[in-house]
């Protein structure tokens, strides 16, 4: 699925597989956020404690062996194919996918049978508000000043797995309240009829599943506006009293 601002909605999703369906997933998480030390240290990104407990929620480095590794073992891994590169949006750029032309996730997919579930997320990329960017990545490493070359000499040697995906988080301005997170999972794709070889099935399979998480996206971002809790305050204050604040209905 669509990765979010800052990458908060993975963590929410493994706890909810958890209370809701009991079931552990493998998260495959961008492999500097796995250091005890943050190549960005002394600055508290990510924040201190972060990489045990991705390691505690069974988070393992991004790549190709990982996920391999995973399905031959029968795991039900968490792939946010824009990795670093949608944690670090740019302006303009909240629910757009920045996701690999390649479709080798989905070889390996076809290689083990696995099934494939699409989803959509939204909500994490107007934490801060609307478009609440004092400086963005590329602004940040463009600086010509200690700022802009602190972040170019700690980020130049970093593994790169998505075109873009620079380790810099951007300057935020807070300008609103957080927004509510929503997810919808989409209809599961299975692989067992595809083979590796087969190039031409797998991009069009590849292709299938990224349509599928931008219809899921867009569907999010239309029906929000039906939920009578989505205002911050409201459902806060709804939630004081120990429940849950209902959402819209699913159609």
């Amino acid at each position: 699925g669509n990765h979010q601002l800052f990458g908060l909605d993975g963590v929410l999703l493994v706890e909810e597989f958890l209370k809701e369906r009991r079931l552990a997933l493998t998260p495959l998480v961008y492999p500097p956020l796995l250091d005890d030390e943050s190549p960005l240290a002394p600055l508290p990104y990510p924040l201190p404690g972060s990489a045990a407990m991705l390691r505690r929620f069974g988070g393992e480095p991004a790549g190709a062996k990982t996920l391999i590794g995973a399905l031959s073992r029968g795991a039900h891994a968490l792939v946010f194919p824009g990795g670093a590169r949608e944690v670090f949006k740019r302006r303009g750029e909240a629910y757009q996918l920045r996701w690999p032309n390649a479709s080798a996730l989905v070889r390996i997919a076809c290689r083990y049978n696995a099934t494939i579930v699409p989803f959509g997320g939204v909500g994490g990329d107007e934490f801060f508000g609307s478009e609440a960017y004092a400086l963005d990545t590329d602004e940040l490493l463009a600086l010509e000043n200690s700022v802009g070359e602190f972040f170019r000499n700690r980020t130049s040697n970093l593994v790169s797995l998505v075109d873009g995906d620079d380790f810099v988080p951007p300057l935020m301005l807070p300008n609103g309240a957080p927004r509510r997170n929503y997810y919808l999972f989409g209809r599961p794709f299975d692989t067992s009829a595809l083979t590796p070889g087969n190039a031409e099935a797998c991009d069009a399979l590849y292709a299938a599943v990224r349509s599928s998480v931008e219809q899921q996206i867009e569907y999010l971002l239309q029906r929000r506006d039906d939920d009578p809790f989505d205002s911050f305050p409201r459902r806060i204050a709804y939630e004081t009293l120990g429940a849950i604040a209902p959402t819209f209905e699913n159609q």
